[in-house]
């Protein structure tokens, strides 16, 4: 007669998957040990944020404000966003000047390759992917269809300021894009605002004044030419990106 194996016990089963999971970590763990890199990167293996990050071509090593000002409106008037980047480190003022930004690195490197000053290079701009955590229901609905906001501006503005840039739009269609644009985002903000009226989180505030700012950016856009348009395109598209930057920051 044919006996039945005995089920292994919930205790075994969880020992058993225990010393898999112990295994792979060891494992993982010697090979950073191994590579030099020691357990603190293997840290950041696992704590490391889901991000994305955007390449500005940019100039740097400025040490006067004015002289980087000055060279930011020769890019600015050769249809380059001229933007003008000011930080601080070990007490050092460091000045840059950002001729576009881009969403994938390709495309900025075709970009750089272009450009006559040698001294040009990619900035890294990384961006942590935005937690809903706080949120739920429809008022969690109502909030990722108005982060749709940031791609929409941003697709529209950066394909039309090239098209202006390889003198394959008319200024005067750029207008019509960007008066589109700014319809869409403010149909954005006034359905978010709508289906947010009762919520009283910080983070609801933070998005209506990302929006807001939004509709200001492209109501800034100048149109007097189609080099000093595609510049300002351009340059309120970098803030654009700084103030996606800030908004997730506090989301």
């Amino acid at each position: 007669m044919r006996t039945k194996k005995p089920r292994e016990s919930s205790k075994e089963n969880l020992f058993v998957v225990g010393v898999i999971v112990l295994c792979f970590v060891v494992t993982l763990g010697l090979s950073f040990i191994f590579s030099g890199k020691g357990f603190l990167s293997l840290a950041e293996v696992f704590g490391k944020e889901n991000t994305r990050t955007f390449y500005a071509v940019t100039v740097g090593g400025y040490d006067d404000m004015t002289l980087a000002r000055s060279t930011a409106e020769l890019v600015k008037s050769r249809g380059g966003a001229g933007y003008v980047v000011r930080s601080n480190e070990d007490g050092k003022d460091n000045i840059e000047i950002v001729f576009a930004i881009y969403k994938d690195k390709t495309s900025a490197e075709n970009v750089l390759n272009t450009i006559e000053d040698r001294s040009a290079y990619l900035k890294e701009i990384v961006v942590n992917e935005p937690s809903y955590s706080w949120c739920e229901g429809d008022v969690k609905t109502a909030v990722l269809n108005a982060m749709q906001y940031f791609d929409t501006a941003f697709d529209v503005m950066y394909l039309t300021s090239n098209l202006l840039n390889d003198n394959a739009m008319t200024v005067e269609d750029a207008k019509t894009k960007i008066k589109v644009l700014y319809t869409q985002i403010e149909d954005i903000k006034s359905v978010f605002y709508q289906n947010t009226q009762d919520a009283q989180k910080s983070q609801i505030t933070e998005i209506k004044l990302a929006l807001i700012t939004t509709l200001a950016l492209l109501d800034n856009v100048e149109y007097s030419s189609t080099a000093k348009c595609a510049s300002s395109i351009r340059y309120q598209l970098v803030q654009l990106v700084y103030c996606y930057k800030a908004l997730v920051q506090g989301l």
